[in-house]
């Protein structure tokens, strides 16, 4: 007794046989394969868990034919509707800048841990675009990001070590110069200047600041939405990349989109110059924007005037968390002022308490203070 076109058979022993093609011979030949069960479903099922193992395994030998590039760029074009535009920009820019050169054209069958380790630490060592010396920590950390995503699609398991990073060095400013700088962006009373408040008292990022319009202020109920940010990207046409341009998109994260209260401070700051226009920028006090890069430049001026360190802009959102950590803000409630997708990244970045704040704790550890 068979099953007709299965090649299942029921023996004469009373034991069922499932026949199956194991590999075909370079002359054309089939070898074959059997298994063994006490019923017809034991042993289809058998030889299907068999067949699948085979395929898989022939989809594997034959994946190792090709060059890595080959995953990269199908991961690359994957990614081209998954992602924002201005992440996939910045995606595009690491493979075609440092993957695709350096590990494109190996084969995955010589793509090793080993392989992988060195190309990292040569990216620390002399990785800069001009040769120049090596890349930052933060750069590598962007490469590794997606240098373990092409191979998670590639389903290439290899496991590599990493090299020791340096641990983020967070700049704020004293308070002393906060409080001079403050008086400055007073003295000034721009709009333009108006940005360096927002960001001392919200945290905002300097992308969101940009693309802060009045309709996103709510003096009434005094809080500020974020809903959108403003980058510069390289645009990507089948994929070259193209001049840059300047796109108002969603935040970095889902977590981006926010509502930060606003303080009795700023709140007496931007009455003063509110406007009735909703469309109108906050940082123009026009229907015109201005982008990022050319508000770095006039912030970094301010900067000059006043006379303290040289601080980037993004110093400004550390130093407000900073504050917020002195004043007894919980992690939790900051980390979702911050827009941060995880409180774990605020807790590593900012909850390290200086040596006043260690000794004034450990004070309240007297026995007098537990009779209270």
């Amino acid at each position: 007794m068979s099953r007709k076109g299965e090649n299942i058979f029921l023996r004469k022993d009373g034991r069922w046989e499932a026949r199956y093609i194991r590999e075909q011979l370079i002359d054309g030949t089939y070898k074959y394969g059997y298994v063994y069960g006490k019923s017809y479903l034991e042993v289809k099922t058998k030889r299907n868990e068999i067949l699948l193992n085979l395929e898989k395994k022939k989809k594997e030998r034959e994946s190792y034919k090709y060059n890595f590039d080959y995953y990269i760029n199908n991961w690359l074009s994957s990614m081209k509707f998954m992602v924002k535009k201005s992440t996939y920009a910045h995606y595009h820019s690491i493979v075609r800048n440092h993957i695709s050169p350096d590990l494109g054209q190996i084969k995955i069958s010589f793509l090793t841990s080993e392989v992988i380790e060195n190309y990292i630490n040569q990216k620390f060592e002399c990785g800069r675009m001009d040769h120049k010396g090596g890349l930052s920590d933060k750069s590598v950390r962007d490469i590794i990001v997606v240098l373990r995503q092409i191979l998670s699609y590639a389903n290439l398991h290899i496991q590599f070590r990493l090299p020791k990073l340096k641990k983020r060095n967070i700049k704020i400013l004293t308070k002393k110069e906060q409080k001079m700088l403050e008086s400055k962006v007073l003295e000034l009373h721009t709009t333009y200047s108006l940005g360096i408040f927002i960001c001392l008292y919200t945290g905002m990022r300097l992308g969101e600041i940009c693309a802060l319009k009045w309709s996103n202020i709510d003096l009434k109920k005094k809080k500020i939405k974020i809903s959108n940010t403003m980058v510069r990207i390289q645009e990507v046409e089948d994929g070259h990349e193209e001049k840059t341009k300047v796109i108002i998109d969603n935040p970095k994260t889902e977590y981006s989109k926010r509502e930060i209260p606003i303080n009795r401070f700023l709140y007496s700051v931007l009455k003063d110059i509110e406007e009735k226009d909703p469309d109108r920028y906050v940082l123009t006090g026009s229907r015109k924007y201005i982008e990022p890069r050319t508000y770095y430049s006039r912030y970094k001026k301010i900067i000059e005037n006043t006379g303290i360190e040289d601080y980037g802009f993004h110093a400004l959102r550390h130093t407000f968390a900073t504050r917020c950590i002195e004043i007894g803000i919980d992690p939790k409630t900051l980390s979702e002022i911050l827009g941060h997708s995880d409180v774990k990244v605020t807790l590593s970045l900012y909850v390290h308490p200086s040596n006043k704040m260690k000794d004034k704790y450990m004070e309240k550890l007297n026995p007098y203070a537990y009779e209270k």
